[in-house]
């Protein structure tokens, strides 16, 4: 009885030092960006819901396109971030009107010259649009576009001397860690983001 006591006991331990051991590595990744905002739509407001990163350090909400956010961006220059992560398209390309992807363009391409003028000292990175799976694709066919538009935004990255990331391939890479909607991700996704952002940084 005393053996089995102490086996409870020391399986408690451990996990108890494994779960510290990972609470002290996410902080010690979150660290890394206290003095980073995070632009997007929902996916990127995904760091405020989980309680990653705080509010302040985050630009984002549901539906949010890049002209939208064009609009509503404002006082950038107050925060003095060190850098600017812009993730958006996703909502973009299901634009009802004209031609989405030519007017996604030009509006993140509107966004990123404002973010330059209004802290030039920070470096941008543009990140990739997440994909979907098969179900949300299902139910959204305009989802296919997705590949279409990483390539628009990282020729764009290249034609405004800004860095892109891939965090698509990520995505690919954890399929487990879809929400059940197939767009958006569980916690435990946002946390490998950040460690693929760091090695960018």
């Amino acid at each position: 009885m005393k053996k089995l006591m102490m086996g409870f006991l020391i399986g408690i331990l451990l996990m108890g030092v494994t779960a510290c051991g990972n609470t002290t590595a996410a902080k010690d990744v979150t660290a890394n960006f206290k003095n980073s905002v995070f632009i997007g739509d929902s996916i990127t407001e995904g760091f405020v819901v989980n309680e990653i990163l705080p509010k302040e350090r985050v630009i984002a909400g549901a539906g949010a396109t890049a002209g939208f956010t064009y609009d509503k961006i404002g006082a950038l220059d107050e925060k003095k971030p060190d850098n600017v992560f812009i993730m958006l398209g996703s909502d973009d390309m299901l634009w009802p009107k004209g031609d989405p992807k030519v007017l996604f363009e030009n509006d993140l391409t509107k966004l990123i010259n404002k973010t330059k003028e209004e802290v030039p000292d920070s470096k941008i990175y543009l990140e990739s649009i997440t994909p979907v799976t098969q179900e949300a694709l299902n139910q959204e066919p305009r989802y296919k576009n997705i590949d279409e538009y990483n390539e628009l935004i990282k020729a764009l990255a290249g034609k405004l001397s800004v860095n892109y990331v891939d965090i698509g391939a990520l995505a690919k890479e954890n399929p487990e860690l879809f929400a059940e909607d197939g767009v958006h991700f569980k916690k435990e996704f946002y946390q490998l983001w950040l460690k693929k952002l760091s090695k960018s940084l």
